[in-house]
């Protein structure tokens, strides 16, 4: 029964539009009974070719920002298409798809036929997207900008402007992903955003402007009030859902502006239509009949390096990211909701001719370029090529080789190793992972804490950690604490810390401690204990991490100062707090149906149907 009252509902949905723009047309219609329509017609004719010139140019000008949409929106879904083909094929569609009034449908229909190498779903993609984006920034500037100028309160368009547009920044950075109907979809991020505004903006002038020179001159109508009037019909029109806003537009651009009513105006109205409509229509559906299809296939993303003189670059495999490649260097960036991130400096070769590359690469993706963890030495050279550059963290990094339990700086980690052989604790290396003891472990970690972290940080999946090194640690025969590394050349690095509640006092320092001597024995020579905020942020976040400080400094590593930079300061800032917020609130990992099976496999290969333990896990995770 909610499903069939859901579906009449949204069947309502769809249809209460139609009716609503029907019954306005019928208005419109009934309006126009009582115009004469002679006299429309002479003034039809009467309209000056210099002002016939003037609105087609005003128009050229608004499809030229209708264009660049969907230049935003491939960007967006990295598509990896020539700019022009973008364009072009988004204001073929986009031109036949408003006048036509199956906006939606047209849209997708012509993007397709231009673009069939990037599929039905694509191009379903890129036309929501696009609206979305539209409607978005049509919002913002008619809520704002438009409403206050018809009210005579212009003075309040700059700054209502300004903190709506702080208010939509804060939505999008606080929920970067929105969920319709069972799927997800990301929103733009927040330079995308701007630039979808500013295009909306353009958009909506000129168009503003084209209506206005074709307008009688002797109606004498204010200019700002005329375009703001202009922007909220435009929005019925849309909403309306006629063949090109007929009938809502007319009827909202006349309630505003009661002196459009005569036959003069009428016909303005008329000519508009014929400039803003019917000729971008005619020109956009011979466009799509004669051009050639582009037949270039979506571009395959380039696999990132996870191998790299850093350990922690296997976190990396958790996370949406990209390689970054040039003639002797190469680096992998992850992705967050408004940054491409170059994670750790290079994989290979120097940080310098990275730097050009990330910035075309962000641009490319509507992103802000940033560089993450970086050492001392890559942030000296970020920063003298014009990076604003800031110390945000500090690794603790130990020599195993050299490592022993002496001296005072280690005294309180003796206690603690101690009491955990004291209970009869032993920690070995995992060598045939029990992952459903593991989840078991995990769980009950994640009920004592919250959700687990990511981005930066390693999350609990077989699938992830089944070629990683695994350290566990048992009470009795049961498995009571787990910690896992990423390890590269020479180096590992901690990355899961899993542990019941309830424990004795020093079991995830006997952990650690037998990973920095499994490390020592296979000859690694760096282990890295991941990383604390620096000294120098705010005494919050020094809070928050009180007691991972106090553990790691029991093992009286050496400090190594680590970097994050941006092209300038508030960049840097934005990029800063977006890091942040994916690292508390990280995206769902995306596994496969394959992977699935693949999951269930490690856990019990026997098994032919999913295991009821870990559903609920990867659930949460994927």
């Amino acid at each position: 029964m909610r499903s069939e009252l859901a579906q009449r509902v949204q069947s309502g949905q769809r249809i209460l539009p139609g009716l609503l723009g029907l019954a306005l047309l019928w208005m419109l219609w009934t309006k126009a009974q009582d115009l004469d329509w002679g006299m429309v017609q002479n003034a039809f004719l009467a309209i000056p070719a210099s002002r016939w010139l003037a609105a087609a140019i005003a128009t050229a000008a608004s499809f030229w920002a209708i264009g660049q949409y969907d230049v935003v929106a491939h960007r967006h879904f990295r598509t990896g298409l020539p700019e022009h083909v973008a364009r072009n094929a988004g204001l073929a569609a986009i031109a036949v798809g408003q006048t036509t009034g199956f906006g939606p449908a047209v849209g997708a229909a012509l993007r397709w036929r231009l673009m069939p190498g990037l599929g039905h779903g694509m191009a379903l993609r890129l036309v929501t997207f696009v609206t979305l984006g539209f409607l978005l920034a049509w919002g913002l500037l008619a809520g704002t900008v438009a409403i206050p100028v018809l009210a005579g309160l212009g003075w309040l368009a700059l700054p209502g402007f300004a903190l709506g547009g702080l208010a939509l920044a804060a939505l999008v950075l606080r929920n970067p992903r929105l969920r319709i109907g069972g799927r997800q979809l990301d929103l733009p991020s927040l330079p995308a955003l701007v630039q979808l505004v500013g295009l909306a903006a353009c958009d909506l002038l000129f168009a503003g402007v084209a209506l206005y020179l074709l307008l009688p001159p002797d109606l004498s109508l204010p200019f700002l009030p005329m375009v703001a009037a202009f922007t909220l019909a435009l929005g019925a029109g849309m909403l309306g859902g006629t063949p090109g806003g007929v009938g809502p537009f007319e009827l909202t651009l006349i309630a505003l502006m009661p002196d459009l009513a005569g036959a003069d105006a009428a016909a303005s109205l008329i000519a508009f239509r014929a400039v803003y409509y019917a000729a971008p229509c005619l020109i956009g559906a011979g466009y799509a009949l004669v051009a050639a299809p582009c037949m270039t296939q979506r571009a395959a993303a380039s696999a990132p390096p996870l191998r790299g003189p850093r350990a922690e670059i296997g976190i990396a495999a958790q996370t949406p990211a990209r390689a970054l490649f040039v003639p002797g260097a190469e680096a992998c960036a992850l992705r967050t909701p408004q940054t491409l991130m170059l994670f750790l400096g290079p994989t290979r070769g120097s940080l310098a001719p990275l730097l050009p590359e990330l910035k075309r690469a962000a641009r490319s993706e509507n992103r802000v370029p940033c560089l993450y963890k970086l050492t001392d030495r890559d942030a000296e050279i970020a920063r003298a090529r014009g990076w604003h550059v800031r110390a945000f963290a500090i690794e603790g990094v130990i020599d195993a080789q050299r490592f022993s339990l002496n001296g005072s700086p280690r005294r309180q980690l003796r206690r603690f190793l101690r009491k955990a052989e004291s209970v009869g604790l032993v920690c070995a290396p995992i060598t045939d992972p029990d992952w459903q003891a593991m989840t078991e472990v995990h769980r009950a970690w994640e009920a004592a804490h919250g959700r687990e972290r990511g981005l930066t940080m390693g999350r609990f999946c077989p699938l992830y950690l089944r070629d990683k090194p695994l350290y566990g640690a048992w009470l009795d025969g049961r498995l009571v604490a787990f910690v896992s590394g990423v390890e590269t050349r020479g180096a590992i690095a901690l990355d899961l810390m899993r542990h019941m509640s309830d424990l004795p006092q020093g079991v995830m320092h006997a952990l650690v401690h037998e990973m920095i001597r499994d490390a020592a024995a296979r000859g690694l020579r760096e282990v890295s204990l991941a990383a604390l905020p620096h000294p120098d942020l705010p005494d919050r976040l020094a809070a928050d991490c009180a007691g991972l400080a106090r553990f790691k400094s029991s093992f009286a590593p050496d400090w190594r100062v680590l970097h994050i930079a941006a092209p300038n300061p508030a960049l840097l800032a934005l990029a800063a707090l977006d890091i942040r917020l994916a690292i508390l609130d990280p995206a769902p990992l995306a596994r496969s149906a394959e992977d699935l099976w693949a999951l269930d496999a490690l856990v019990d290969p026997k098994r032919d149907t999913p295991v009821p333990a870990l559903d609920e896990p990867m659930r949460h995770a994927s």
